[in-house]
Parts: structure tokens; C-alpha cells; sequence
């Protein structure tokens, strides 16, 4: 399975120190120009060297081949990278037959799912990787605690607890 990946999944991975699991769920992952310009704008945030690391080895750039479909994807009222990584999704799943994308905002996820992409978010990540070995489940809830208490990252309580009740359930 191919992941593509956007803006606030790259960085709130990052802020965890666990942008590395993605190539571990994915085969390989992939990104558009867009997002690669967002991500690296904040010259400050301490997730940037893993960010660059990333882009250095495991993470693609990703050429949009019909820009039509990008800039129609922004008159839906979503930014552009989110608009570059569901143009990019759709492509890609139309050669590699597998492609996910990995976006954090309802908006976009519900868009992508109109072109029938498979979502996943940053959250989903983390659970995935706990059902994979990847993480345990407290260093899963940690990484959770510590986006809703030291980053922007935001759920909703109801949210909080229905994951934290999926955690559980997870073998």
C-alpha cells in the first residue's frame, strides 16, 4: 500500500520523533511539492531535521500530471496541500492500484472519499502502528497526551475516548 502523505500528519509525526513509522506501514510514501514547501517554511519547529531526513531518504516528491484536477480540488474550500495530496492519491491509485491518504482535516478526508482514496490521519497512524508492533500501547497514548497538551493538534473529547476505547481493543 502506497501512503501519501500531507502537511500536519509529516509535522505532528515529527513532534513525536515518529515520522519514521510511515515507511514501515507503507510500502512507500509520497508527497506533493506543495506540502514539501509548507512543512519546510517553519525553519524553527524541532521536527524540521526529521522532516528533511525523511524527504532525504524514504519520502517521494510526487509530480502532479493534471493540475485541473488540483486546482478544481480548491474551489472545494481546502487548502493546497491538501488539494495537491488528494490530486496526487488519485493519480498514483490509478497506476499503483493501492494508494491511502494520509490527511488529518474531515474536509479533505470526505472530498478524497468522493474519488474513492482510502483515508487515514495522523490518529490512525499511531493506531495502526500499535496493531502492527510498531508501538506499544502506552508509548501510543503518550504520543496522544502529548499532541493534544503540547501541540495544536485537536480532538474532541468524545473523539479521545473512543480511541482511547480502540486502543484497547487492539491485540
Amino acid at each position: 500500500m502506497i501512503g501519501v502523505v500531507n502537511a500536519s500528519p509529516l509535522i505532528y509525526l515529527g513532534k513525536i520523533g515518529r515520522l519514521n513509522i510511515l515507511p514501515k506501514i507503507f510500502s512507500e510514501v509520497w508527497t506533493s511539492k506543495e506540502v514539501k514547501l509548507e512543512v519546510l517554511s517553519k525553519d524553527l519547529a524541532p521536527e524540521i531535521p526529521l522532516i528533511e531526513q525523511a524527504f532525504n531518504t524514504w519520502l517521494k516528491l510526487y509530480k502532479i500530471k493534471n493540475d485541473s484536477l488540483k486546482i478544481n480540488l480548491l474551489k472545494l474550500n481546502i487548502h493546497l496541500g491538501e488539494a495537491s495530496i488528494i490530486a496526487s492519491a488519485y493519480e498514483l491509485k490509478q497506476v499503483k492500484k493501492e494508494a491511502i491518504a494520509i490527511i488529518d482535516d474531515l474536509t479533505a478526508r470526505e472530498i478524497a472519499r468522493t474519488f474513492n482514496i482510502p483515508v487515514i490521519g495522523t490518529v490512525g497512524i499511531l493506531l495502526r502502528s500499535v496493531k502492527d508492533h510498531l508501538l506499544t500501547k502506552k508509548q501510543c497514548k503518550n504520543h496522544l497526551e502529548f499532541l493534544l497538551e503540547e501541540t495544536s493538534f485537536r480532538i474532541t473529547p468524545k473523539l479521545y475516548f473512543k480511541i482511547l476505547k480502540k486502543l484497547e481493543e487492539l491485540q
